[in-house]
């Protein structure tokens, strides 16, 4: 019974999708509790219940696999019901539907539904995203051996703009991380709605750029159908074909307002993950070139994605495999809160600069100390430019431990 606990917690993302999906269909004031509904599971949830360290071994892998694949169906869902309330009419015929089969008068609800309840409802729909789909996205484009993953996955990615995403993160960020060749991966003292578009041009073009040399050394030229960069914008259009059925121009506008405001979520979220962090190009990623995280709700809804330290070492490994590695370096609240944290960057700053100083001093090694007095200066930021952290420490974390023995080791390299 305890295993099969063990298993359910990964249903949470599915059930807490579902519930979304029906405080929206609610419409009018249920819009506003639906975005609230978010930022309490996300944030409430990992103060609530702390941290988890907890690595069992997992037998029903195929449960696991099912809550990952039924995100697409629960993300399609909630996507038809905001575009059938930025419509008029009844399109699809939904209200006539949900009346029919509950009682309940969508019809009704959507002409009580304000701009305002509708925006909080735009709002909670970009959290929505970029939590359900781009995280299970991510997730199943690393499984570069299953044709259903990545399909799917790439889908889930449709909704954001971001199906180059598939080939730039697997490909590059994970090659890359924590280098000046990573877009993807913030300098301290970088600003993080700057971070926003610098990050997202270069991913995409450096998407596009290695399908090209994949389809190069095939003998391929960029314009053929093999091209999965291409292929992938005709899965956004396909959606954008949606909302302009559902909700005419108006439709097509707010998604596209929508998918860049998801994206713009992604880029915060690899902002706080790799931030101030150095490595010399060519080195051997390690768990402590990332910032780990192992609160309870992130990680249960989230797919133990926080568990980032373990997920760069060995990027091929699901996620019901990745370990707390809670000497990783360690974000000091749980995702959403990490978000929203950085959303404000005086606060970040306050919050993250004594923890980028600590791993100069706990993690970083001679080879990278060039680096990282690159960084302090060009980071205009007295703190760093002043900082001599890094040169400091007697010894280098070099074990990360489990979540049950949680061993550290220390060496002088």
């Amino acid at each position: 019974m305890a295993n099969l606990a063990r298993h359910l917690k990964y249903s949470s993302m599915t059930l807490v999708g579902l519930s979304f999906t029906i405080l929206l269909a609610l419409g009018d004031a249920y819009m506003v509790a639906a975005f609230a509904f978010w930022i309490l599971v996300a944030v409430g949830g990992d103060f609530a219940f702390g941290r988890d360290l907890d690595e069992p071994e997992y037998t029903a892998t195929w449960l696991l696999d099912f809550f990952l694949f039924m995100s697409l169906p629960v993300l399609i869902g909630m996507t038809v019901v905001f575009a059938w309330y930025l419509g008029d009419g009844d399109p699809l015929g939904l209200g006539a539907f949900v009346l029919a089969h509950t009682g309940y008068d969508m019809v009704a609800a959507k002409a009580a539904t304000s701009i305002v309840e509708l925006a909080f409802g735009f709002a909670a729909m970009g959290l929505a995203y970029v939590l359900i789909g781009t995280n299970v996205g991510h997730e199943l484009t690393h499984r570069t051996w299953s044709p259903a993953a990545q399909l799917v996955g790439r889908w889930m990615l449709a909704f954001s703009f971001d199906t180059a995403f598939s080939i730039e993160h697997v490909y590059g960020h994970h090659r890359n991380i924590a280098t000046r060749e990573d877009p993807a991966s913030a300098r301290r003292g970088k600003n993080v709605y700057k971070f926003m578009f610098t990050s997202t041009l270069g991913q995409f073009y450096h998407g596009f750029k290695l399908e090209k040399e994949r389809l190069a050394r095939q003998g391929l030229s960029a314009f053929t159908w093999k091209n999965r960069a291409a292929r992938g914008q005709l899965m956004t259009l396909t959606i954008f074909a949606f909302f302009g059925y559902m909700a005419g121009w108006t439709g097509v506008a707010v998604f596209f307002l929508l998918a860049v405001y998801t994206k713009f979520y992604l880029e915060v979220v690899n902002y706080v993950e790799h931030y101030g962090i150095a490595r010399v190009p060519g080195e051997p990623v390690e768990p402590r070139h990332s910032w780990n995280c192992n609160q309870t709700m992130s990680t249960w809804i989230l797919y133990n994605l926080p568990r980032h330290s373990h997920h760069h070492a060995k990027g091929e490994d699901p996620f019901w495999e990745l370990r707390a590695y809670p000497q990783a370096p360690m974000l000091p609240f749980g995702y959403m809160t990490m978000i929203l944290v950085a959303l404000v960057p005086p606060l970040y700053r306050k919050v993250m600069t004594p923890k980028v100083l600590d791993w100069d001093r706990r993690f970083s090694v001679p080879a990278e100390w060039p680096l990282i007095e690159q960084q302090n200066r060009e980071s205009g930021d007295p703190v760093y430019t002043r900082s001599t952290a890094h040169r400091e420490s007697p010894g280098k974390v070099r074990s990360y431990g489990t979540g049950n023995a949680g061993v550290v080791g220390l060496s002088n390299g």
